[in-house]
């Protein structure tokens, strides 16, 4: 009997964990299309800011954080493409580290020397899945249209080139992904 109700329990929150990450990739990809959420950042000089504070201007912004070893590259890539192409969209590099100092490290290593802000609650950025990263990993990319509206999520632009087609809005996220 003591096997059958610990096999039924662990049946039960094997379920409960499945809907839960499910209902959460769903409230993640239905967040595509609607206002941008509220979230509180910082710049580098540590003043408050918010994705609302740069309404009237479509805007690419990339999720990173020093511990996610991918990122460093996207973010250098990204850095290239803002030097070489003209910007249609306001371009913000996103932080989700909990450390200045290893954030200052990181842009440094890359080089990157654009706009930059720290998430005050970067843990629950990532656990609430926010900003449609249904994935709940890093890196994340996001575009919002100048109303304010996410556009799109997603995590597959990297290479130099694929970021210059995002930030001339020559292309989406999707069909930059697909780009060599």
């Amino acid at each position: 009997m003591k096997k059958l109700v610990l096999l039924l329990s662990l049946l039960f929150v094997g379920c409960v964990w499945g809907q839960s990450y499910e209902e959460k990739v769903a409230m993640s990809k239905a967040l595509i299309g609607k206002p941008v959420q509220s979230h509180a950042f910082y710049t580098l000089d540590k003043q408050p800011i918010t994705f609302a504070s740069v309404k009237g201007k479509p805007i690419v912004a990339y999720f990173f954080a020093s511990w996610c070893a991918p990122c460093y590259e996207g973010l250098e890539n990204l850095h290239k493409a803002t030097e070489l192409t003209q910007s249609e969209v306001e371009v913000i590099a996103v932080s989700l580290d909990e450390d200045w100092d290893k954030l200052q490290r990181m842009l440094i290593k890359t080089g990157f020397s654009g706009q930059v802000w720290k998430s005050a609650d970067a843990e629950s950025a990532l656990r609430r899945r926010l900003f449609a990263n249904f994935s709940g990993s890093l890196p994340h990319i996001i575009r919002i249209d100048s109303q304010g509206i996410l556009v799109e999520g997603g995590s597959r632009v990297k290479t130099t080139a694929q970021w210059a087609a995002v930030i001339s809005q020559k292309a989406t996220l999707r069909e930059a992904s697909e780009l060599y």
